[in-house]
């Protein structure tokens, strides 16, 4: 994220915070936000539910994780779905439990490296996706993707993939007309990953990077 960006990021979070009173659910569109995420036909979902579904990205190596975090900034519930190690072809078996389970009228999507770290191919990964997103839409549910942040230090050996996966999921949500969150833009600093975002590990992000995330998924609403 270049400089302007993140001051922009951090006023907004501090501005949000302070109004909501801490994290308490005071609807305020992080980072500019206003982007007017709706569903105009929810079934019986609640549009005052969003489920974050995906991985350890989303369950949170750090706490509060970014659904928490979120949950103050649009004054919405946010559930936390996110699991450990989980991948992308397991998200799309579980993905209809989850939506029977918590009737959220949105899905935030942030899956695909876990896959990656197991050798699977970008187009298989890009199928399973596109499976949560059909079970989504099917479901009366508006799917949101999100691309990663670009793995570093340890992980860096995955940047390529990662690069290659993110391409993919952009094309994915273009071709189902859906929003995408591009925190691999969001993580970067003059062009290149910002180290300062991220746990030592490269992969996963850290309290700013968390906040970061949060920010960039509250601007969809």
């Amino acid at each position: 994220m270049d400089k302007t960006n993140l001051l922009r990021r951090v006023y907004a979070f501090v501005l949000c915070a302070a109004l909501a009173g801490g994290f308490a659910a005071a609807g305020c569109g992080g980072g500019g936000g206003g982007g007017g995420l709706g569903n105009d036909d929810p079934g019986d979902n609640d549009k005052n539910v969003v489920i974050a579904f995906g991985d350890s990205l989303t369950a949170g190596e750090v706490q509060p994780a970014y659904p928490a975090i979120l949950s103050g900034l649009i004054g919405k519930n946010v559930t936390n779905d996110g699991a450990y190690g989980s991948t992308a072809a397991a998200g799309a078996s579980r993905c209809s439990r989850v939506i029977s389970s918590r009737k959220g009228a949105y899905m935030l999507i942030l899956y695909g490296i876990n896959d990656l770290l197991f050798g699977r191919s970008t187009s298989n990964i890009a199928g399973s996706l596109e499976k949560i997103v059909n079970t989504c839409k099917n479901n009366h549910v508006v799917p949101v993707l999100a691309t990663y942040p670009i793995p570093i230090h340890g992980h860096e050996i995955f940047a390529g993939g990662t690069y290659r996966l993110n391409n993919a999921i952009r094309a994915l949500a273009t071709a189902h007309g859906i929003k995408c969150v591009d925190l691999e833009k969001e993580f970067l600093d003059g062009g290149d990953p910002d180290p300062a975002l991220y746990l030592e590990d490269g992969l996963h992000p850290n309290a700013e990077g968390t906040k970061v995330m949060a920010l960039a998924f509250a601007d969809l609403f």
